[in-house]
């Protein structure tokens, strides 16, 4: 077994940080997505409406932060964890500029790459 040291505590704090982010922001949008609907781009309205797309996009994130979290095929769900980020920060600039919202989710980017990048793997259940 691995023992805890720097390298490792540094891992888990970022894993544990996006986690956090996905799993909470996941869990706001599925007990209250017409609080994120707003955010929606319009032309996913053709196909379900904005509740409907932020309830499903409120599961996707709970998922991925589960997986983060428990560390199951860990840098597959990092890698997730950074289109899911990118999609949103592009979204954010094309809808409403640049905003502190895009400063916001550009950090969580970094730490979702950040988290890719790393090759350790402490205490994970599946997957490399």
């Amino acid at each position: 077994m691995m023992r805890l040291n720097n390298q490792n505590i540094r891992h888990l704090l970022t894993r544990l940080s996006l986690a956090t982010i996905f799993i909470g922001i996941g869990v706001w949008e599925i007990v209250q997505p017409s609080y994120w609907s707003y955010y929606v781009p319009t032309f996913f309205n053709a196909y379900l409406n904005s509740n409907t797309f932020t309830l499903l996009h409120g599961i996707l994130l709970v998922v991925l932060g589960a997986a983060v979290l428990f560390g199951i095929y860990l840098r597959i769900a990092a890698l997730l964890c950074v289109i899911v980020m990118l999609t949103i920060v592009a979204d954010l600039v094309t809808q409403f500029q640049f905003t502190d919202l895009v400063i916001r989710d550009l950090a969580v980017l970094v730490i979702a790459a950040a988290l890719y990048f790393d090759d350790t793997r402490y205490l994970r259940l599946l997957g490399k």
